[in-house]
């Protein structure tokens, strides 16, 4: 279903008038969608919802495709990242139907008579060239999920505070079916589902695995939303699970004041060695590819809970016996979760650096860029950073102005973009570009 050159104008030409719309079709599309299919509560973060983020983030990325559908083949790599988390929530092709008519319908209210047969024709097709691009690659990552392709059963086995605080919590989970689990790439996620009392739909979030493969457990790691100066404007999604609203039939999303954080809040307080959740296969395009031979250094920097990818990352470095030169750098706001952990790998693998230092991190973990964290960043050497070896890799995992400004750092002292990748757990970010 290819766009001829005239379709392709046409959606070009009607793009700017789309963008300058962009908040009302973004609450029009997802009200009415959900209003006639409010079995669609249940895919969709409620907080990301009430705040606008989830609408935005979709209207964002089919008008960024049309921008670009002549160069489809440089959408590929920034389209994974969306292919990974829709596998993650099972998300199917008649989900792709449903999205399509009410985007389309919200288009047309927007463009009213701008919207003629042949503009909403041009439209369609470029909706469903995302849209088979999207299923296509999801296809082939749930043949990949082979038989554990929807929802699956955990018990609880250990439950660990990771901090003195007790703020960031790590959870043991063991099959309740008692089958083998799959390898992953370290630095996945697992998608989470909850059922919540008071909130109408099941509640789902994505967790970091913070621990290398194991055949018998996974593990992964919670922060606690503390609720103080909670501001979902400015939410930059520290926490690898954001926190939660409850939804209404009557609008996108409502909040109840002083319940934030609802999932990653009830998994610390509520649920407790012994109790079951469920969860998907592991996804996600951030990893570190173990089965590519490689002995460049290899830099992994975090802040906060972000440490947990990079925390599986590390371990399936040591139990693979993976002999690269690592540099690990971790900023925290008080004590730094598994530092503990991380100071005893160092300590029996000489190839193992760490630097550690304190940040002025907000309760919701967003970085302020205080004298204190710029010189203790900066002051970091050529040799904690590896800016020594132009094949270094780097894994940054953060709050996103965290991100960019590690990743300004890097570029100004000559680290290329291919050389970089980014965790980023904030709904709508389409992708992080390095200075």
């Amino acid at each position: 279903m290819a766009l001829n050159s005239k379709e392709t104008k046409l959606v070009k030409d009607t793009i700017p008038a789309l963008q300058q719309h962009g908040e009302h079709i973004s609450t029009v599309f997802y009200k009415t969608m959900l209003r006639d299919h409010p079995e669609l509560h249940n895919y969709f973060n409620s907080v990301n919802m009430h705040t606008g983020k989830q609408p935005k983030a979709l209207t964002q990325l089919i008008l960024a495709f049309a921008s670009n559908i002549v160069n489809i083949s440089e959408l590929v790599p920034k389209l994974e990242r969306v292919a990974q988390k829709h596998a993650s929530l099972s998300i199917q092709p008649d989900h792709y139907e449903i999205v399509g008519k009410y985007l389309l319908r919200a288009f047309s209210a927007v463009l009213g008579p701008a919207m003629t047969p042949d503009v909403k024709l041009a439209w369609t097709k470029a909706y469903w060239v995302m849209a088979k691009m999207l299923t296509g690659r999801e296809a082939h990552i749930y043949r990949e999920f082979e038989n554990w392709k929807s929802w699956r059963k955990f018990m609880i086995y250990e439950k660990k505070n990771e901090t003195l605080e007790g703020n960031i919590v790590s959870f043991t989970l063991k099959p309740v079916d008692g089958k083998s689990l799959p390898s992953f790439m370290p630095g996945q996620y697992v998608t989470v589902k909850l059922t919540v009392p008071g909130m109408k739909y099941a509640q789902l979030r994505q967790y970091s695995l913070s621990d290398a493969p194991r055949s018998d457990h996974y593990r992964i790691t919670v922060k606690r939303d503390q609720g103080s100066n909670w501001d979902y404007a400015n939410d930059d999604a520290m926490t690898v699970s954001s926190a939660a609203t409850s939804a209404s039939d009557s609008s996108i999303g409502s909040t109840h004041p002083g319940r934030p954080g609802v999932v990653s809040n009830s998994l610390i307080d509520e649920f407790h060695e012994g109790d079951c959740v469920e969860m998907t296969h592991p996804a996600g395009s951030f990893h570190l590819n173990t089965n590519n031979d490689n002995s460049m250094p290899l830099v992994l920097i975090s802040a906060g809970v972000c440490v947990a990818p990079l925390m599986s990352i590390l371990n399936t470095v040591v139990n693979k016996g993976i002999n690269r030169p690592v540099s690990w750098i971790q900023a925290s706001r008080h004590d730094a979760p598994f530092q503990a952990e991380v100071d005893a790998i160092a300590r029996r693998h000489p190839n193992i650096r760490t630097k550690f230092f304190k940040s002025r991190l907000s309760d919701s973990d967003v970085l302020s860029y205080t004298s204190s964290f710029d010189n203790d960043f900066f002051a970091l050497t050529a040799e904690d950073l590896c800016l020594n070896n132009s094949s270094s890799e780097y894994y940054i995992c953060g709050p996103e102005k965290f991100m960019m400004q590690v990743s300004s750092h890097l570029a100004k002292h000559g680290v290329k973009p291919e050389r970089v990748q980014f965790e980023i757990f904030s709904v709508g970010s389409f992708e992080m570009k390095m200075d």
